[in-house]
């Protein structure tokens, strides 16, 4: 306020474009408004200094849009060089006339307004979320009373509550919202700021994995199909199968089962492949079904080995280790697994968004890849993980075949009605997935 202050005496004690007194009053033949001085550009929400000296006590003051929409200015101050005034926080932004009505009205000119400051700092906003559940919109700086709106593409807005949280704003979204694609705004203190350009709303309800078919060229014009396929009925089992495709003909060629009997122990009842190192898991979950711990039975040992399972404070999984040594680590930026094992993963594309309950496209590449200790994936299969990445990654970076560096695969997705990923696609090589 004090800095307004001294730029507002500033500002009067330097006015010399302003005609004599005598001649602003009307006394001349010259227009009496023609020395009045606008700023170039005043700010939503903020104080606007007009400079002349033929403002009074039962002056209004206004901007008019092109549309003719109007918005009167609250003046704070009138003094014999002009006037502070304050903009309207609600006005959008955008080139006004200023009109001024004091026994009559007068246009004064024009001048651009720019939006209020946005009041939120440290905003972060999930690239969707799912009809029925609640999510939080981070950030320090929301009041009570704010909403958000969610505008579509035919001009439809919808309305949601915002309630306060310590880290931000909690969102319920309402099952009157249809799914599909958004732009988010935050109304506050009458004014309006957009939060996103792209947010995905979900049908709600969670879909169970059924299957993952990995599809590969293998020799001649035949392919190598491989698929873990999960039936939840009991027992539990999992079963990973390798088929020979000749055209529209597929051959078994080996399998490996785990079946789950009632304690909750996953045996290997068959082990056609013979390259799992894991003979019998049992998982310690906690309250919401999330794995702890594991318990695993490896090859030529006689007793289980415990394995602990870390997450971070956001609560992605970061490690699995073993008393002795960190058995998988894996890396995320802003939400996204970037590094699992021996694989690398880019994501740039902010729009292209995983569905909030759909599973991790990476977590099913490395289910796939690798044989040797199912145990880190059977979580995975049966949803028993907490979160998948934000996004999808655009590319993932592997060993070469030839032992020597990197190569690195574009990605392509195919998704369902309700925005669930039914098939990653590669080079030649593909996963489907197929959900219950």
């Amino acid at each position: 306020m004090m800095r307004r202050l001294i730029i507002f005496i500033i500002c009067m004690m330097g006015i010399a474009s302003c005609k004599e007194a005598g001649d602003i009053q009307g006394t001349g033949t010259g227009n009496p408004l023609s020395e009045c001085v606008l700023p170039s550009v005043m700010q939503a929400g903020e104080e606007a200094l007009i400079q002349w000296n033929g403002f009074t006590q039962n002056s209004r003051l206004s901007l008019v849009s092109e549309s003719g929409q109007e918005y009167e200015m609250s003046i704070k101050v009138v003094t014999e060089s002009g006037v502070v005034c304050v903009v309207p926080i609600d006005v959008p932004a955008g080139f006004y006339t200023v009109t001024l009505d004091d026994n009559g009205r007068k246009e004064l000119g024009r001048v651009e307004v720019i939006a209020a400051d946005m009041p939120v700092i440290g905003l972060k906003i999930p690239s969707g979320a799912v009809l029925g559940e609640e999510f939080i919109i981070e950030g320090v700086g929301f009041e009570e009373g704010c909403t958000i709106i969610l505008a579509d593409a035919d001009g439809n807005q919808y309305v949601v509550e915002a309630n306060v949280v310590s880290a931000g704003i909690s969102i319920l979204l309402p099952e009157d919202v249809p799914s599909g694609d958004y732009v988010v705004y935050l109304q506050q203190g009458g004014a309006r700021w957009m939060i996103s350009s792209l947010f995905s709303v979900y049908a709600g309800g969670a879909r169970a994995l059924k299957r993952l078919d990995y599809l590969t060229p293998y020799t001649g014009e035949a392919m190598l199909r491989l698929s873990w396929e999960i039936d939840r009925a009991e027992p539990v089992t999992l079963t990973l199968t390798e088929y020979l495709v000749e055209g529209s003909e597929e051959t078994l060629q080996t399998y490996d089962r785990y079946e789950c009997d009632e304690t909750g122990y996953f045996a290997l009842t068959v082990d056609g492949f013979e390259s799992s190192n894991d003979l019998g898991v049992t998982y310690i979950r906690d309250a919401n079904g999330v794995v702890t711990s594991s318990d695993v039975l490896i090859y030529g040992n006689s007793k289980p080995t415990s394995f602990a399972w870390t997450y971070d404070a956001e609560g992605y999984l970061v490690d699995i280790s073993s008393p002795s040594r960190s058995f998988r680590t894996l890396a995320y930026d802003r939400g996204n697994l970037t590094s699992f094992r021996n694989s690398g993963f880019s994501y740039d594309a902010p729009g292209l968004a995983n569905h909030p309950s759909a599973p991790d496209v990476v977590w099913a590449y490395m289910s796939l890849m690798e044989q040797n200790d199912p145990f880190v994936y059977i979580p995975y299969l049966l949803g028993w993980y907490t979160k998948a990445s934000v996004y999808l990654p655009t590319s993932m970076i592997l060993p070469s075949p030839t032992g020597t560096g990197t190569v690195s695969h574009s990605l392509d997705y195919e998704f369902d009605e309700s925005g669930y990923v039914v098939k990653m696609k590669w080079e030649s090589s593909s996963i489907e997935f197929v959900f219950e």
